[in-house]
């Protein structure tokens, strides 16, 4: 009898652990400013890599031919970015690029090792729960404690300091992190095994909509609509989906409104008082409507045992949806003028800046400007005509921005996966993309017969339509959950369990985990001294800056940042000619840096001052530090 409970208890762990891994990690990240630092992708990247070596030592299953295929094309898009060290014009961003595309490989292969189709629920299920969690963070935040930092701080966008970020630290990614939460969320209303299950998911959509709207994130509405109608389109009883996601909606709506009512935590903060006043008024409110919607999977399941709608009942329904669709579409587009005036207006809103939410909140969702997108969508198309072949190297975008821009803004990616990778990757990265993001699609298909998969494919898409507008990929706490949901759809489509893996792939795997191990070791070391001698700098602990920097340049032979980090620390303590010497030395690894030449402009004098100035005015022309050292001349 105790044998047989030790098994159980085995083997009840196991079919825990794919969840787990899946949700621990994005929380963690989400947790860690979202993952965008350096040190994230090691940190986790080890982890990842270490579970992926246990899971092969206690025998993994063998994969799937379309897991395989994923797999394969995810890991030859990550060599493709550490082969671009060849003809990269930034070779330690690069290098950066390379680090967090192991953690893009190393959290799907560990989930399709440890995954089974019978475990998808419970995968789903973390990630909600991560998701919300953070969420209800955010949310609670903003309510409870407003003004203490919980705002953008990712962004030089001039209304941003009042938008939701933290944990995270970009509103965008918060938004969408908020919009795939809620897909999951309303997959679990509907289609949830157990009431409690259900419940939970439509109780979850109150936290996570009023967060969605104090990011006032614009794309992740778009993003949530694509999600949507992805959802509907692929579910068999449609206008079942409709109208019980209309019933699940109502909450959601009503805490939606009571935020945007909030006066005082709606508009830049002046009495901190009344937004704490306002903010515990609307916690309340949030509560309470998490109670009511909790108790309407249950009241729908009574209503649905009571009333059956016959053939002529939903096509009714259905015709009802169909004609307030075209009446809404026929009523804006009269209002804009017609199809062609909409088009044009559309163009020039995009075109133009968005509005600062601390004016009129509502005024920044309801605008259609890019927010400057449509110039970095032009240097990205400029860097892509320059390189055409091969592209320019991976993470080499923000060169070519600070060379090629008409405006001042400090941006450092293309704001869109897809063109930033055709311009740094050449039209094969692009193809290796595409293809790695197709492959979870094409699961789809045989996946749908899983009462969930329409759930994680509605979220997967949500992130594929954001990525094309924003810099997701650079936020690992989002990406890794968009690619938790694809791996969800792969295990669904399994037909049947996948036999034990052979010995000796198991001794090949585990020796491929050995060498990326070290690699992400090696990596996280580097960054780790690297990020903590900038933190020293700017805290003036020079000695300590010193220190770190030496020890950065030992990890990161490669990289010209650790001599800058030692010779701005040197600089600061008066050593102008060791720092000279450092800048220097930065400058033969790296002439492309741009800080590196101001460096030394600043801790030169006569004609080496003036050369150093001239490299500095042709890689970032328009730099205001340029201009306030020539003005001091």
């Amino acid at each position: 009898m105790y044998g047989r409970e030790t098994v159980k208890s085995h083997s009840d762990l196991r079919s825990l652990a794919p969840g787990l891994v899946a949700g621990l990690s994005v929380a963690a990240l989400a947790a860690d400013a979202g993952g965008y630092n350096p040190t994230s992708w090691g940190w986790s990247a080890i982890a990842l890599l270490l579970v992926i070596a246990a899971s092969l030592v206690a025998g993994g299953r063998r994969l799937a031919p379309l897991e395989w295929a994923f797999l394969g094309c995810l890991a030859a898009l990550a060599g493709w970015v550490w082969l671009s060290l060849a003809w990269s014009s930034d070779v330690s961003q690069t290098v950066e690029e390379g680090q967090r595309m192991l953690l893009y490989v190393a959290g799907p292969a560990a989930l399709l090792l440890l995954g089974r189709r019978s475990r998808v629920e419970g995968l789903l299920a973390s990630l909600g729960a991560a998701i919300t969690a953070i969420c209800t963070y955010a949310l609670a935040l903003r309510m409870l404690a407003p003004g203490r930092g919980g705002y953008q701080v990712l962004s030089a966008d001039p209304g941003a300091a009042f938008r939701l970020a933290r944990p995270l630290g970009y509103a965008n990614a918060l938004a969408l992190f908020a919009v795939m939460g809620m897909l999951l969320a309303l997959g679990f209303a509907l289609r949830g095994r157990t009431v409690v299950g259900r419940a939970l998911g439509s109780a979850a959509l109150v936290i996570l909509a009023p967060t969605l709207y104090f990011t006032y994130g614009r794309g992740a509405w778009l993003a949530l609509v694509a999600g949507l109608a992805t959802l509907i389109a692929v579910e068999r009883e449609r206008l079942g989906v409709v109208a019980r996601s209309l019933a699940f909606a109502v909450a959601p709506v009503v805490a939606v409104v009571l935020a945007s009512r909030t006066q005082a935590l709606t508009s830049e903060p002046g009495a901190v008082a009344a937004a704490r006043h306002d903010g515990r008024l609307l916690a309340g409110a949030t509560v309470a409507l998490v109670a009511v919607a909790a108790l309407v999977p249950a009241g729908l399941d009574r209503i649905q045992g009571k009333a059956v709608l016959g053939p002529s009942s939903r096509r009714a329904f259905a015709l009802a949806l169909a004609l307030l669709l075209v009446v809404v579409a026929a009523a804006g587009l009269a209002r804009v003028g017609g199809p062609q005036a909409a088009v044009r207006r559309a163009y020039d809103a995009f075109n133009a800046p968005a509005p600062l939410v601390k004016t009129n909140e509502s005024q920044r969702l309801f605008s259609l400007s890019g927010s400057s997108r449509s110039e970095y969508w032009r240097v990205a198309w400029r860097e892509y005509e320059d390189h055409p072949w091969l592209g320019d190297g991976a993470g080499s975008y923000q060169r070519f921005w600070l060379r090629d821009r008409r405006e001042g803004l400090p941006v450092l990616d293309a704001h869109s996966l897809y063109l930033e990778t055709l311009s740094e990757l050449g039209p094969l990265g692009l193809v290796l993309l595409l293809g790695t993001l197709a492959l979870l699609l094409g699961a789809a298909r045989v996946a749908r017969r899983h009462p969930l998969a329409c759930a994680a494919l509605g979220a997967y898409v949500a992130f594929l339509v954001h990525a094309g507008i924003d810099w997701d990929w650079e936020m690992p706490a989002v990406t890794l959950a968009a690619l938790v949901c694809g791996v969800a759809l792969l295990l669904a489509a399994r037909s049947a369990e996948t036999p034990p893996l052979g010995h000796a792939s198991r001794v090949l795997g585990i020796a491929l985990a050995a060498v990326l191990f070290v690699v992400a070791l090696v990596g996280f070391l580097g960054n780790r001294a690297a990020a903590t001698a900038a933190e020293a700098l700017d805290a003036a602990h020079l000695s300590t800056a010193a220190s770190e920097a030496r020890h950065a340049r030992h990890w990161q032979p490669w990289s010209a940042e650790p001599w800058r980090l030692l010779g701005e620390a040197q600089l600061q303590a008066g050593e102008v000619g060791q720092a000279r010497a450092s800048f220097v030395r930065g400058i033969q690894k790296d002439r492309g840096d741009w800080e590196l030449w101001l460096d030394l402009a600043l801790a030169s004098r006569g004609s080496e001052r003036r050369a150093a100035l001239g490299h500095v005015a042709v890689l970032n022309p328009l730099s205001t530090e340029l201009r306030e050292v020539q003005g001091s001349r």
